[in-house]
Parts: structure tokens; C-alpha cells; sequence
């Protein structure tokens, strides 16, 4: 026990040095590794290890070999390709193991998820012909779960940017999907104003989509300033609709600027808190 604690220090303490070596802050590191600078700065106190899939990229990050990361020391000699490839192959297994499960567990919920949309909307249609003897309402949940279905899918089954590929399909199906409903309930109001917030609606996802995955991982307070922007820009563009299509406001003024002042409110917060963030970085 004793000797895994010293270990322990050792690498905290070889970790900490190379860092400060390299001109790199804890921010700098976490960034590189895609973890926090509080998991970075938990390394370098010794209170936890990095996980067995960082051990790479983190000596690679630092510039030394993976086996003067674990034992905590420079080694000036050639270190035994023995022990490098031992190393290299914990890693890869670790990495495969992870991934097999989390396959298999999309896998299963991707089949659960089919099942019950199945028998779903099979109850209803036998629900809905017994009751009325011809189908009506079922028709709605139908279409209903195969356009949730045809959205969902690819978060189980893509192999790579299964958001970007779900809001692909929610893209295209939206439109389609509010035709058909329009005609099912007798509703045109679902393919004129209806598709028009529907349009409004996937620019303000989109929006917040780009801005997650651009801006998320460096600088969270600035991506949370524009993401408070697009629910404003969103909510006063669909309210906007909804008044024309109406003829006349339907919505609650005083309760709308309330609303308007609280999304403004935080978003000044959040652009002031990434202002100060960024100082304390560079001082």
C-alpha cells in the first residue's frame, strides 16, 4: 500500500514538473486531453490517477514515453520496448473493451426502444378498430412513432456524429411529418403556421448545436452568452409567427418581458463571467 502511494506522489509530482517544463498551465493540459483542469489539478496533488485510456495521450502531451509517466521519473536510457508495448496493448484492450460495451448497450436499447414503438402503435390500431371500427386516431400515433423512430435511430445505430445525424433527419422529416398530421386532424393551421415555427425551431437547435460543438470545450460562459441570444432571437421569432397567423397578440406582453429580461440578464451574466475567466487565464 505503501508503496503504490509513493507511486502515486512520484507520477503527481512528474506530472506537475513536465507540465511547468513544456510552459503549459493546467488549462492547457486538461484541454489537449479533453478532461477538466480540476481532473489535472487532482493528478498533481495525487488525489486520483489518470484514467488507463489518458496514459498515452498525456505522455505524448508531456513528451515522454508511457512507461517514465507511470514510473514517475525520467529515463534516460532506452526503455525496454518490452514494457512500452505492454503498456500500448493495456491501452488499445481498454479502449476495445469500453467501446464492445457500449455497442452492445446502444444495441439493446435501439431493440427495446423498436419493440415498444412496435407494440405501441399495434395497440392502438387494434384499440382504435375495435372501438370504432375503422382507423382514426392511431393513425396520428403511427405517424407520430415512425417520425421518432426515424429521428432516435441514429443515436443507437451511427458509428460517428449521431447528433449531427439525428438533426439531419429531424431536418428533413419535420416538414413531411406536419403535412401529414395537417391532413389527419383537418388542421391546416399545421402546414402554414406550423411549418413556419417548425423552421424557426431548427434554426434555434442548429444554432445551439454549432455553438456546443465549437465553442463548449474552450469557452463555456461565452458559448452559454450566445445560446441565451438564440432562445431570445427564437422565442421572439415564433411569438412574432404565432401573432400573424392570429391577427393579433395572444401572448402575455407582461410575462413575455419578463421572460425577454431574465434570458438578457443571463446572458450579460454569462458574457461578464467569460470576460473574467479569461483574464484570470492570461494573468
Amino acid at each position: 500500500m505503501g508503496q503504490e502511494e509513493n507511486k502515486q506522489e512520484k507520477m503527481a509530482k512528474f506530472i506537475s514538473e513536465m507540465r511547468k517544463v513544456k510552459g503549459f498551465t493546467q488549462k492547457d493540459l486538461a484541454g489537449q486531453l479533453g478532461v477538466t483542469d480540476k481532473a489535472v489539478s487532482k493528478w498533481e496533488r495525487g488525489i486520483s490517477s489518470p484514467d488507463i485510456s489518458l496514459l498515452i495521450p498525456l505522455a505524448k502531451a508531456l513528451g515522454v514515453s508511457t512507461g517514465e509517466l507511470l514510473n514517475g521519473e525520467r529515463n534516460e536510457a532506452a526503455l525496454e520496448e518490452k514494457t512500452e508495448t505492454m503498456v500500448n496493448e493495456a491501452v488499445k484492450y481498454s479502449h476495445k473493451s469500453v467501446s464492445r460495451q457500449i455497442q452492445r448497450l446502444r444495441e439493446l436499447l435501439f431493440v427495446g426502444m423498436s419493440i415498444s414503438f412496435l407494440l405501441g402503435a399495434l395497440v392502438c390500431l387494434i384499440c382504435d378498430y375495435a372501438v370504432f371500427g375503422r382507423l382514426s386516431w392511431s393513425l396520428i400515433v403511427l405517424v407520430s412513432l415512425l417520425a421518432a423512430w426515424g429521428v432516435l435511430a441514429p443515436l443507437f445505430k451511427a458509428e460517428t456524429y449521431r447528433i449531427q445525424k439525428s438533426l439531419l433527419i429531424l431536418s428533413v422529416l419535420i416538414f413531411p411529418y406536419l403535412a401529414v398530421l395537417s391532413v389527419l386532424l383537418k388542421v391546416p393551421l399545421l402546414r402554414t403556421m406550423g411549418m413556419c415555427i417548425a423552421a424557426a425551431g431548427l434554426l434555434g437547435i442548429w444554432g445551439t448545436y454549432l455553438v456546443i460543438t465549437h465553442m463548449w470545450s474552450s469557452r463555456k460562459y461565452f458559448a452559454l452568452c450566445v445560446i441565451c441570444f438564440l432562445v431570445f432571437a427564437e422565442e421572439y421569432g415564433i411569438n412574432r409567427i404565432i401573432d400573424g397567423f392570429a391577427g393579433t397578440s395572444v401572448t402575455n406582453r407582461e410575462f413575455g418581458y419578463l421572460k425577454d429580461i431574465i434570458i438578457l440578464l443571463l446572458s450579460a451574466f454569462c458574457f461578464g463571467m467569460g470576460l473574467y475567466r479569461k483574464e484570470r487565464a492570461l494573468h
